[in-house]
């Protein structure tokens, strides 16, 4: 059992939870361990490599699949290959990050509007007046209802 490590003691190493850890062995991530003669998994230290970089990918959004592709290529080849396969992994990863960073700013500007507008229908509001009586509510009314255009223009997409 020399150079063999526990599940646990694989955890504690990686900071990857004994259940993560049979996960991504169930998925390909991880090979099989050795098991001992009880029938307790053994890792070796190329393991302890495999999780750390499943988990420092996982860390930054790197999707279940690519995790598996790119643990698979950095054992399977050589560091300028691996490098490749990383820059791209990375690059794609900084396109999400940036796409999602502009849906966040629309987002955010449409909350903006929204606000404006509730803002504007609460100070217009009748005292005691019911939603079910209003007939321009933004998150109720697709166009609003009563065709005045003094109203900010709602808004066209929220997505809560």
């Amino acid at each position: 059992m020399a150079g063999k490590l526990t599940i646990g003691d694989v955890a504690r190493q990686t900071g990857v939870p004994t259940k993560t850890i049979r996960f991504y062995e169930a998925e390909g991530i991880l090979t099989p361990p050795a098991r001992s003669e009880s029938g307790y998994r053994l890792y070796t230290a190329t393991d302890v490599r495999r999780l750390r970089l499943a988990r420092r990918a996982r860390l930054l959004g790197v999707s279940l699949a690519a995790v598996k592709s790119l643990v698979n290529q950095a054992f399977q080849s050589d560091c300028v290959a691996f490098g490749e396969q990383l820059l791209a992994c990375i690059a794609a990863q900084r396109a999400q990050i940036d796409q999602r960073v502009a849906e966040l700013h629309a987002l955010s500007g449409e909350l903006e509007v929204l606000e404006e507008h509730v803002r504007h229908c609460q100070a217009d509001a009748r005292p005691g007046q019911q939603v079910t009586d209003c007939a321009y509510c933004p998150m109720i009314d697709e166009e609003g209802g009563d065709g005045d255009d003094s109203l900010p223009v709602p808004v066209r997409h929220l997505s809560l």
